[in-house]
């Protein structure tokens, strides 16, 4: 798919995007989808077998190629290297034809790429030099009935990084060699299959007969369809024509026709068609756009100029939705009064630290009374979750207050903060407001550039150690010191981090000692040998894991208790906004995993997050059911300070400022969390519904968590276009994100510093 074409029409004007009726007093219509930028990540359908080079869904039967799609002016390709299979499943042994759409790598002149059929040769082909489209005769003697393997192996490659990079590919096309309209795609100027385009600065795709798209949405209140069909130019000159449907699939009904027309060269285009789309608001459809042959076989090339969703409102439920003016006036008399305390911030972050573990959340144990007694002074947001289950995207999110997709295209254990978006910090950064960061995760510090805008950062862990207790010996300090002047701190904690050996009386505090030996609370190898399933972990062994995190969860809450009271004896509880989340949760062996990193189950997603405010901000304590994300947390404290500007253009911010949603506006419609690594997994969560997507290895799972809190029966099967429509929109945001970085991103190595903070935490074995 042509990706950053797409992207553009996105950003692009879409003609009726906004609609109003004279005299008509309701919300005028606006864009909810713009199936043009969305086509990339929509289903496919075409007569002949396609693949889609830059598609995600094509990689399981590839090989040999980058592990992430670019994108360029000509359309998104995958990067070849200097061998690559493609798996093709064949139900009879026919003669094909297949038609190959690459261009040479840059600087590869004299490329040429050999091509064999289940290890019989076919043919070479010199390559030119630029992007083209050959044509590959498949003979029946070379085929199998079953599973057949195309090796395409190139004469050159580039050697960039640690990559051999020989060629782009952006489709391959196979069907019978009798097919004569298969045959007049390798005519100059004919459409790629489902190619995204633009005419006249309308963007729109093409589609070659017979073939669709279906796209998997949440339709909006009022939802109709537009577009204009119209021929592609080519096939006008051909004398083609072509029929145009437009068909609607609900969850668990009959897919229906609702609308059709034939389109020829001899008629002009029809012009805009409207379709009302019939269904209550969240109801999740497949609405597929199709072009056949009308007249004849050939030349069936249709375009969908300008295909778009409206409605009131948008459905998709991670388009960013920035708050609206009577929304943000909500929180106007707390902004005031804390303007007048002139009130200072303490942002308080647990690692590791899962929401179900505390009693305000629901624990039986008494595992965070000090927590709990702030949060009966403040605010508890019920279902707070962070946008990565590791460290360094999550707290990167936090300062950014951005996805860690929107901050980098991948988020491995080896980017910091982007140097072209401004941080918390440095927004907040002046004479009036004394900004201090204190850590005991080097993944949150320095290394990374975490510590970038703030005035002081102090690495704890480097000369006191990590425990919790080191940071009463720096932070009172720093307290007393700074009392009258408005300041921001962050304490960032190790606790209740693995490792899972909290010092007495916290170690047998909520359980005996043992089984699990002192030695090995300590050492990772011992649970990623839990975790591989080659050590035994009975019920013994879990209970004692169990009691052990929650020790080290009692002895952090035991030191925020401190640091509460060292704002009393300073006078500055009463001025101070106290924040206590989390950057990630923990599993605990709940599906056979202890850790993070690798799930986004509501254990290592869900995290707690309080804000306690000052008395004069006027605010009773009191629970928020709405979605909110640690993306929100810098919107937040800008706010705050009388930061966050009322013209938001200015920030980059996604995030959002909880003190209107503190006073009743709505949270996010969505959140969304990822895992580490590349190809990660995703989690999006809604109001009822968590779906998490394996971008590896395309396994989908879906859960109801109002009537399955815990996440265990999967209705993916049950539900598949509800769960479409989630996969479209994680895969929509995520080539948005794409776009914004120009394709795939480069290599990054980790320093010296960077893998032993790393190993230290377990998540690496070892360093170079």
């Amino acid at each position: 798919m042509t990706r950053a074409l797409a992207a553009a029409g996105a950003r692009g004007l879409l003609l009726g995007a906004l609609i109003v009726v004279p005299g008509c007093r309701e919300r005028p219509l606006e864009l909810a989808y713009d199936l043009a930028a969305r086509a990339p990540v929509a289903e496919h359908w075409s007569a002949a077998e396609v693949i889609l080079f830059g598609a995600r869904e094509a990689d399981a039967r590839l090989a040999g190629l980058d592990e992430q799609p670019a994108s360029g002016p000509d359309g998104a390709y995958r990067a070849a290297s200097r061998e690559v299979r493609a798996r093709l499943d064949w139900d009879a042994v026919r003669p094909r034809v297949a038609i190959l759409d690459a261009a040479p790598w840059a600087g590869l002149e004299a490329q040429s790429v050999e091509l064999f059929l289940n290890e019989q040769r076919l043919e070479r082909q010199p390559m030119g030099a630029e992007r083209r489209r050959y044509l590959v005769p498949l003979p029946s003697r070379a085929q199998r009935s079953g599973e057949n393997v195309l090796r395409f192996v190139f004469s050159e490659a580039a050697k960039e990084g640690s990559h051999g990079r020989a060629a782009a590919l952006y489709s391959l096309v196979i069907g019978s060699d009798a097919d004569s309209s298969l045959l007049d795609l390798v005519e100059r100027g004919a459409p790629s299959p489902f190619a995204s385009v633009r005419e006249g600065g309308v963007p729109g795709f093409d589609l070659v007969g017979p073939a669709s798209l279906r796209f998997a949405l949440l339709l909006p209140p009022s939802a109709e369809l537009r577009f204009t069909p119209a021929l592609h130019p080519l096939a006008r000159r051909a004398a083609g024509s072509a029929t145009f449907r437009v068909l609607l699939e609900r969850e668990g009904g009959e897919e229906r026709e609702l609308w059709k027309q034939v389109v020829g060269a001899a008629t002009p285009d029809p012009g805009e068609q409207v379709v009302r789309l019939e269904g209550a608001p969240g109801d999740a459809v497949r609405l597929t756009l199709a072009v056949e042959a009308a007249g004849g076989p050939r030349f069936a090339w249709g375009r969908f100029k300008a295909p778009r969703v409206l409605g009131r409102g948008s459905a998709d439920p991670l388009r960013r939705a920035p708050l609206s003016v009577k929304d943000m006036a909500r929180a106007t008399s707390v902004r005031r009064g804390l303007a007048r305390l002139g009130a200072n911030v303490v942002l308080v972050v647990l690692d590791a630290a899962r929401a179900r573990e505390f009693g305000v959340y629901g624990y039986d144990r008494d595992t965070t009374p000090q927590i709990d007694r702030i949060a009966s002074e403040g605010v508890v947001f019920e279902r707070a979750y962070t946008p990565a289950v590791f460290t360094l995207a999550a707290m990167s999110s936090v300062w950014m207050s951005r996805y860690p997709d929107e901050i980098h295209p991948t988020s491995p254990f080896k980017s910091g903060l982007p140097p072209d978006q401004p941080s918390l910090a440095e927004v907040l950064s002046g004479p009036q407001i004394r900004t201090a960061g204190f850590v005991a995760n080097g993944m949150a510090g320095k290394a990374y550039g975490l510590d970038r805008g703030f005035d002081e950062f102090f690495e704890v862990f480097k000369d006191l150690g990590t425990n919790a207790d080191a940071f009463l010996k720096v932070v009172p300090p720093w307290i007393a010191t700074h009392r009258d002047e408005r300041f921001f701190a962050y304490v960032h904690f190790r606790e209740p981090h693995f490792p899972y050996d909290p010092p007495p009386p916290w170690d047998t505090r909520f359980g005996p000692e043992g089984p699990i030996p002192v030695e090995a609370r300590r050492d990772w190898e011992v649970f990623r040998r839990y975790n591989q399933g080659s050590a035994p972990f009975g019920p013994s062994e879990l209970a004692h894991l169990v009691s052990l995190y929650d020790g080290n969860l009692g002895f952090v809450d035991h030191v925020v208790g401190a640091l509460r009271e060292a704002l009393v004896a300073e006078g500055l509880w009463d001025r101070t906004v106290f924040i206590v989340t989390a950057d990630h949760g923990e599993a605990l062996h709940e599906r056979g995993f202890t850790g993070h990193n690798v799930e986004v189950y509501e254990t290592s997603a869900h995290i707690p997050l309080v804000v306690r405010l000052p008395p004069s901000a006027g605010v009773e304590p009191r629970r928020v059911s709405g979605l909110v994300s640690l993306l929100d947390v810098a919107p937040t404290i800008a706010d705050v300070f009388g930061r966050l500007p009322t013209d938001r253009s200015s920030l980059s911010f996604r995030g959002r400022s909880l003190l209107p949603v503190i006073e009743g506006a709505a949270g996010r419609p969505a959140v969304l969390t990822r895992t580490v690594w590349e190809s990660p997994r995703y989690a999006l969560r809604d109001e009822s519904y968590t779906y998490v997507l394996d971008t590896r290895s395309r396994e989908a799972l879906l859960f109801d968590r109002l009537a399955d809190p815990d996440e265990s029966r999967d209705l993916a099967a049950e539900k598949p276009v509800r769960a479409a429509a989630y996969r479209e929109s994680i895969e929509a945001f995520l080539l948005e994100g794409e776009e914004s970085h120009g394709g795939a991103a480069g290599e990054a190595r980790l320093s010296r510093e960077q893998c032993e903070n790393l190993r230290t935490l377990g998540y690496v074995e070892e360093c170079p």
